[in-house]
């Protein structure tokens, strides 16, 4: 059933949630180094970095940390009263698009609200309102969350060979954005009178990389007001609560090189023979690990669920509502942890994944970890970012129903759905959090995983 034979009641099905779990034991490996690298650069849009730093380390290694990640959010701006027609300008788009990497984020996050964003690879994404997109009048598709149709995605690819100044595409996409107006008389309009209207202007914050991989500033030629961000640094420290010892963390599974064979069980299904029990997943601890970082990222309001308690024994976790609810372990199991203290390093800012990437291999293939037990960074994005992560194929088209060779396009899934962000779930589960840590032969190991 393609899109001209849809029902107006149609809607695409939510995309589902997927973990993924990577693993390695050098990081200095190409190709280690290059899967490290396309994970962290997946989440194009976000916000807070976590450091969590067990207090025994040296005063040197510390401050290593926080000047890593310093530079991931460097040069990030606040430009405001941005008309979206600016950001198709002919220089523009040569400057910062087409050869170089921007993301930018506006900033109004309510329920009903408009919302802009630019990938940094070149792709301009519009989550409307029914009415804005009506008014739009630019292709695009139903949002997969919130309710029925009242919500669509608008996607244009701004380094498309054929998006350029002149082409009847490029000029419809910049008339609509220039006009949009900041809103609409209901009421002159059916009674026939011109429209007086303003035109939308979004306020953003923006990161721009050239194509060196260097951070610069960005310039408008209609030159609105723009400021430099301040960045927010933090850090607190938490005494005698539950760190995870070095050798809690999952083995790097040994990679031979072979995918693992499938065979049959008496059901009839197939199972994989290298796939891991239920008992040793490393997925199951993970999800441990990262309720426990996200309460030691919390600080001094939930260390009682972490606290170590010398005369307390590990317990199963109990249902809400239960009568020794107060018992209950949050958390890694206690078997898993002993008594320390961890010092957590918070950086806030529009953190480009570039740059980001570059700090979190600096800080691996650095001397940080030799007097580290380990070290854990975990990534928290912008809930109301209409993408949740990027996907390993080009930028989809929504614009058009045919490819460059001239065959047509297949219509329905894969055309973006599943970059498509959940607010709810993005708050819950979005980001990745990765852990370091030094094996007994002196090499980094490292453990990344990631919700999308």
């Amino acid at each position: 059933m393609n899109a001209h034979h849809r029902k107006a009641s149609y809607r695409p099905s939510p995309p589902t949630l997927h973990r993924r779990y990577r693993a390695g034991s050098d990081v200095t490996a190409k190709v280690e180094t290059a899967q490290l690298k396309r994970a962290i650069e997946r989440v194009p849009f976000g916000w807070q970095l976590d450091a969590i730093v067990p207090a025994s380390a040296a005063t040197q290694s510390v401050q290593a940390v926080e000047a890593a990640l310093s530079t991931c959010a460097s040069q990030c701006q606040l430009v405001r009263n941005v008309n979206l027609a600016d950001l198709l300008a002919v220089d523009f788009l040569e400057s910062h698009v087409r050869t170089s990497s921007l993301i930018a984020l506006s900033l109004d996050d309510g329920e009903d609200a408009d919302t802009v964003c630019l990938d940094g690879r070149g792709r301009l994404v519009l989550s409307v309102t029914k009415d804005s997109y009506e008014v739009l009048g630019l292709p695009g598709r139903a949002s997969a969350f919130g309710s029925l149709r009242q919500r669509f995605i608008i996607e244009i690819n701004l380094v498309e060979p054929g998006f350029r100044a002149g082409k009847p595409g490029y000029e419809r996409v910049k008339r609509a954005l220039a006009t949009w107006p900041a809103r609409t008389e209901l009421l002159d309009e059916l009674a026939g009178q011109p429209a007086r209207r303003s035109p939308r202007t979004f306020d953003l914050i923006l990161s721009f990389v050239d194509k060196d991989g260097s951070a610069r500033p960005v310039s408008f030629s209609s030159s609105p007001a723009c400021s430099a961000l301040a960045l927010s640094v933090s850090s607190h420290t938490l005494s005698s609560v539950q760190v995870p010892r070095a050798g809690a963390f999952p083995s790097v599974p040994v990679r031979d090189g072979e995918p693992p064979k499938k065979r049959r069980i008496s059901s009839g299904s197939f199972r994989l023979t290298g796939a891991p029990s239920e008992d040793h997943d490393p997925l199951a601890f993970w999800e441990d690990y990262r309720e426990w970082a996200g309460l030691v990222s919390l600080g001094e309001a939930a260390k009682d669920k972490i606290r170590w308690c010398e005369n307390r024994t590990e317990r199963p976790r109990l249902p809400l509502g239960d009568e020794e609810e107060e018992e209950e372990a949050f958390g890694l199991p206690r078997a898993a942890c002993t008594a320390g203290d961890v010092t957590v390093l918070s950086v806030s800012g529009l953190l480009h994944p570039r740059l980001l990437s570059r700090a979190v291999q600096q800080l691996a293939s650095a001397d940080t970890l030799s007097d580290l037990p380990f070290l854990s960074l975990s990534l928290r994005p912008f809930r109301h970012a209409p993408l949740s992560h990027l996907s390993a194929a080009d930028p989809p088209v929504v614009g058009t129903s045919k490819k460059p060779n001239g065959k047509k396009r297949k219509r329905g899934r894969g055309r973006g759905e599943e970059e498509e962000a959940d607010p709810v779930r993005v708050a819950d589960e979005g980001g990745w959090d990765l852990v370091a840590t030094r094996s007994d032969g002196g090499q980094v190991e490292w453990h990344l995983c990631e919700q999308s």
